[in-house]
């Protein structure tokens, strides 16, 4: 079954574009890696400082791997040095509904 990662950023203002171009530098990477099926990031219509990350993994583990994988290459301590709060993350059941 896949599994829907949602990620949440609530970025430091007027660091929300910074971390959207970190984000366009890291996801072709990221859409070839094993067991990501679909990433992307938008921003909220009322607060451009809070993104949310939309991603499909095959599985939790994948995902984790992934992140292991981010933390080992400094990518995610770029994203998360440009954060207000730490980002919260919710792994979810994709259905077929």
């Amino acid at each position: 079954m896949t599994v829907k990662v949602l990620a949440e950023f609530n970025c430091a203002d007027g660091k929300a574009d910074k971390s959207i171009e970190i984000c366009q530098n890291i996801f072709p990477v990221t859409r070839e890696f094993d067991g990501c099926s679909h990433i992307d990031i938008s921003a909220a219509q009322e607060d451009p400082n809070r993104l949310i990350m939309t991603e499909n993994w095959v599985s939790k583990e994948h995902h984790l791997k992934y992140l292991e994988y981010r933390t080992n290459d400094g990518n995610l301590e770029k994203l998360v040095a440009l954060l207000a709060s730490p980002p919260e993350i919710t792994y979810f059941d994709l259905s077929d509904a």
